[in-house]
């Protein structure tokens, strides 16, 4: 695929590093020190320097034509800009990190976001097609309405490990969508997946969460995070 990541700090650069040897990657961001960072931990990478919130710049870069935009800049405006451009260009997908939670209302289609996301590993997942697009998608979009999604890690002492899930006694309005294992990838959940020390599970609440439970139907004896 042919990727154009705005923003070269921590994340943006996690993800060119995860992504440049099978897809090619562009980098965009407007910060002299971070460019030259960015070329010489990536060097496989092209980066541009300037701001992605202007056209020129998107249309230097090469934006139209590309599979995937993803905006992870620390500003939420610029990367809500970004994704309204993208689409001007009738790119594949825009995936936009959100860094403030009040503003994740925000991110949708109408104005341009078909992902938000906050996690850049799940983020990374998301672009590798390990997990069902449209699925997870909606899930890590639901924070309202009464649904909530929460994260959980389980500890080296937990009881649930070397588990199915299916064996889990989950609480009634809990349900585990996703795995991101220790390892870094993410995995759809399923009934037969065998629980792991360090895995990351996804959690989709309806209504309050009650934190005792959770931690009793994995067999969490201290706090999981």
């Amino acid at each position: 695929m042919k990727i154009i990541v705005v923003g070269a700090g921590k994340t943006g650069t996690y993800l060119a590093d995860s992504l440049a040897d099978e897809h090619e990657v562009t980098i965009i961001d407007q910060r002299q020190d971070q460019v030259e960072r960015v070329r010489s931990m990536v060097p496989q990478t092209t980066v541009f320097r300037g701001d992605a919130c202007e056209i020129e710049v998107l249309e230097t870069a090469g934006v139209e034509g590309s599979d995937l935009v993803v905006a992870v800049t620390g500003d939420d405006e610029d990367n809500l800009v970004v994704a309204m451009l993208a689409k001007s260009f009738r790119v594949g997908s825009v995936f936009a990190r959100v860094n403030h939670p009040q503003n994740e209302w925000l991110f949708d289609r109408e104005w341009g976001v078909d992902v938000a996301v906050s996690s850049s590993a799940i983020m990374r997942g998301l672009i590798e097609k390990q997990l069902g697009l449209g699925d997870l998608a909606t899930l890590l979009k639901l924070q309202s309405d009464g649904v909530s999604v929460e994260e959980l890690t389980l500890p080296n002492n937990a009881t649930s490990v070397g588990r199915k899930l299916m064996d889990v006694p989950m609480p009634a309005n809990v349900t585990v969508m996703a795995i991101l294992a220790r390892e870094g990838y993410v995995q759809a959940a399923r009934g037969n997946t065998v629980l792991v020390a360090g895995d990351q599970l996804l959690l989709l609440v309806e209504g309050s969460l009650e934190e005792c439970a959770i931690h009793d139907a994995f067999g969490i004896s201290g706090p999981a995070r």
